[in-house]
Order: C-alpha cells, then sequence, then structure tokens
C-alpha cells in the first residue's frame, strides 16, 4: 500500500511538471491588443523579445499558475506585471484590456 502511494505520488508530480514545462512553451509568440490590434509584446521561452513602449532587452516572464508574470531588471513599470491567463490563450490585464494571439 505505501509503495502504491509513493508510486501515485511521483506520477502526480511527473504530470504536474510535464504540463507546467508544456505551458509555458505555449505561450510563445506575438500577442495583439484585443479592442485596436496593435502589436502589444512578443514572448519566447521565457524571455519577452519585444513589449509596446518599453525597451525589452533582459525581461523575462514566468507562469505562475494561472498567471504570466512580468520580471523586468531595470525595474521599469512593466516589472511584476501580472496577466491571467485565460482558458482560450488570452493574457487579461482586468480593465486594462486583453491581449490575444490573433488580430481582431
Amino acid at each position: 500500500m505505501r509503495r502504491t502511494t509513493h508510486t501515485l505520488t511521483l506520477f502526480a508530480c511527473a504530470l504536474i511538471a510535464g504540463t507546467t514545462a508544456c505551458s509555458s512553451n505555449s505561450l510563445d509568440g506575438k500577442y495583439y491588443n484585443s479592442a485596436s490590434g496593435e502589436f502589444a509584446m512578443e514572448l519566447s521561452h521565457g524571455k519577452v523579445l519585444a513589449m509596446q513602449g518599453e525597451p525589452a532587452g533582459g525581461m523575462t516572464y514566468e507562469v505562475r499558475a494561472d498567471s504570466l508574470v512580468i520580471h523586468d531588471p531595470r525595474h521599469g513599470l512593466v516589472d511584476d506585471m501580472t496577466f491571467q491567463i485565460q482558458r482560450d490563450g488570452s493574457l487579461s490585464l482586468g480593465i486594462l484590456g486583453t491581449l490575444t494571439k490573433k488580430r481582431p
């Protein structure tokens, strides 16, 4: 019984780790403002390659559960900006709007 519990725990941890690793890659790509269609940012493998209105050099992102958090080593305006990851893959900033991979 103890061995079965241990095996199930390891399996669950591996499944969660695999899901987390895959989910960050699915966020990679160019994002656009859902209302205006303007380019907003581009993400790739944990890095922010470009962001509208911000010099992107050195910015990174991380996925925390259902959130995407931007990190700016210069501690600018976007440092610790947190987007909610929606079921359809869009990124929401609440009343500030939503970013999608497709132009409207």
